[in-house]
């Protein structure tokens, strides 16, 4: 090699070392990136798995809220799902025999404040329902359900029969006195007396659910969307309901902190695209159109 190129080497070798230490003595640092070529030949693609975003607590009565990831899936990708999924988690107890029927009745304000909410991307919102699992007369509640973008909380309190047909009649007075934020019947009050609340259209499916323990993760599996609305008693044997979804299964995934690799793993290749769907605006939808059409 000739000499003038080693001489130009060696210069050029003192200049790097003396940028290097001049941008540590003043508080700067220097890194390659993995992007440059040097570095092409070590690239490795990542995996694309369902992420968690930052954990947050949003103040909703002080509670700590999950993580909703909603998809709408086909036969075939639940039961390729259900193969991966049913040997880590554990089928929720409250569901023997493959699944349970649920049914809400959803209440409104007089503006249609939870459905126009929902339709303009309101991030922060919150809708009331009445819901009974199996058709169960001696298990009511009324839950409170907020949300805030991906994330959601609940509160929940029982409702003796009596109660909830008096909330059918849109007479809340018996929960007068429940003001505390951590409770379902002072949320429930006070936005009655602010807009008065009415039971709107009766959302019905059957669920499938797997929990597992560690990052509180709870999957679910609805089929069979329906709607009711020539009445607002869900218990009324001339109930009569339309069917929303005949093929399509509503996939949610709810999580805390984080979602565990082996459950991140078994979603891995879901090709559905995350949706923002709502059960309660797509049974209002039908209703709408039924009711428009005569």
């Amino acid at each position: 090699m000739p000499k003038y190129v080693l001489q130009f080497s060696g210069i050029f070798v003192i200049l790097l070392l003396y940028s290097h230490y001049t941008d540590v003595k003043e508080g700067r640092t220097l890194r390659l990136l993995s992007t440059t070529k040097l570095f092409r030949g070590q690239e490795r693609p990542e995996k694309k798995l369902i992420k968690a975003p930052a954990d947050r607590t949003v103040l909703s009565g002080g509670r700590r809220l999950r993580h909703e990831l909603k998809y709408i899936i086909d036969e075939g990708t639940y039961r390729v799902l259900m193969g991966r999924l049913a040997p880590l988690m554990q089928p929720d107890p409250h569901s023997p025999g493959g699944g349970y029927r649920v049914t809400s009745v959803y209440f409104d304000d007089i503006y249609g404040s939870a459905y126009q909410q929902k339709l303009n991307g309101i991030e922060t919102r919150r809708k009331f329902r009445i819901r009974a699992y199996d058709l169960d007369p001696s298990l009511i509640n009324l839950e409170s359900k907020h949300k805030d973008d991906s994330y959601v909380s609940k509160l929940s309190k029982r409702l003796t029969e009596e109660q909830y047909r008096s909330l059918l009649n849109c007479d809340s007075s018996f929960m007068e006195g429940s003001d505390s934020e951590e409770d379902a019947f002072g949320e429930y009050y006070r936005s009655d007396l602010i807009a008065r609340l009415r039971p709107t259209v009766i959302v019905d499916y059957r669920r499938e659910a797997l929990v597992y323990p560690f990052g509180n993760v709870r999957i679910t599996f609805d089929r069979e969307l329906s709607a009711c609305f020539n009445t607002m008693d869900m218990f009324a044997p001339e109930a009569r309901y339309t069917r929303i979804f005949d093929k399509e299964i509503i996939l949610e995934v709810k999580f805390g902190k984080y979602i565990p690799e082996s459950i991140q793993a078994a979603l891995h290749g879901l090709k559905a695209p995350q949706e923002s769907v709502s059960k309660f605006i797509l049974c209002t939808d039908r209703m709408l159109e039924v009711n428009s059409h005569g």
